[in-house]
């Protein structure tokens, strides 16, 4: 009798964990993460009977890495971060569908960025005698890699491995374009729009280089272990129905209420350790002024990522 109990105890305590285990998933600063995280904060996923757990990591290395120890269950990357991914590790990654791609280029998604001072005028300066002193900050083997390179291509232009400088951590690089640190970065929106409506004594004047008008640009994935698609495949569809709610509302909702609702969401997504209250009065004017000229695009359902562009990213991330 004592042994039935014990293994009816030992079962429901299973059941009970499995049931209590959250989906972990760590997002990125990046567009492609806003249905995630406006959804766990206006309580989609919960409402569609899924816990979710956002697992806060500083960088695109930290979440590659803990997704390969599976200390996470799903992640929100770049395609080319997600094909490294999957040829690393090919029995475990499932590349399951978009989070974001640019519907149209009405406000641009990209941008090259310098200073106006910075002795570049146009892109052929990188590479003419003396390009050697110029630097470009872009995430290594990244989408934002694969579009610069693209674009450079696009005007017969072969850019030299050393005039990029590698870093992961968007904010930095915006950072180091305003105050000269670099001659340019590559930056996706919403840093493009912060970048060039935020305000400061004695900020440089900023110039775009190039909109990457004409450039294919990869959507950011969702991605998944392989192993939870096969046990926890309801948790799955619930995750995308909620997925889905939060898109629908994001792109029906007035502006003033996404703004109203998804400011605090928005802030630790993108600018992560920004607290706006905590700023005197003329900082925090600045930083809701720079936010309130942010274009809220169009954002798109997740689907199938097209294959020509999969391959096309694919064939670069091989070479």
């Amino acid at each position: 009798m004592l042994k039935k109990v014990l293994v009816i105890a030992v079962f429901l305590s299973l059941a009970l964990g499995s049931v209590a285990t959250p989906l972990r998933i760590s997002l990125p600063p990046l567009m492609g993460a806003v249905p995630v995280a406006l959804g766990v904060s206006w309580g989609l996923f919960q409402q569609e009977g899924v816990e979710v757990e956002l697992v806060p990591l500083p960088g695109q290395r930290d979440r590659m890495v803990a997704f390969q120890a599976r200390q996470v269950d799903a992640l929100v990357t770049d395609l080319a971060s997600a094909l490294m991914l999957a040829s690393q590790m090919p029995d475990e990654v499932a590349i399951v569908s978009t989070a974001y791609f640019p519907v149209s280029q009405e406000v641009p998604h990209l941008a090259l960025i310098t200073q106006a001072y910075s002795g570049v005028k146009e892109l052929s300066d990188f590479v003419a005698e003396g390009g050697d002193r110029f630097r470009i900050a872009v995430p290594r083997q990244s989408d934002l890699e694969f579009c610069l390179e693209k674009l450079f291509e696009s005007h017969g232009l072969l850019l030299p491995a050393d005039r990029f400088i590698g870093q992961d951590d968007l904010l930095i690089n915006a950072t180091w374009v305003v105050f000269g640190m670099v001659t340019a970065g590559v930056l996706p929106q919403p840093y493009v729009d912060y970048l060039l409506h935020y305000e400061f004594e004695g900020k440089p004047e900023l110039v775009v280089l190039s909109d990457f008008a004409g450039i294919p640009i990869p959507p950011s994935v969702i991605v998944f272990q392989r192993v939870f698609l096969s046990a926890r495949l309801d948790e799955l569809n619930a995750f995308f129905r909620a997925v889905n709610l939060a898109v629908e509302r994001l792109n029906s909702s007035p502006r003033e209420e996404l703004l109203a609702t998804g400011w605090d969401t928005a802030v630790e997504l993108f600018f992560p350790g920004l607290d706006p209250e905590t700023l005197e009065p003329e900082g925090r004017a600045r930083v809701e002024q720079a936010i309130n000229e942010i274009y809220i695009p169009v954002f798109p359902r997740p689907g199938p990522v097209p294959q020509d562009l999969f391959e096309l990213v694919r064939e670069w991330a091989d070479a």
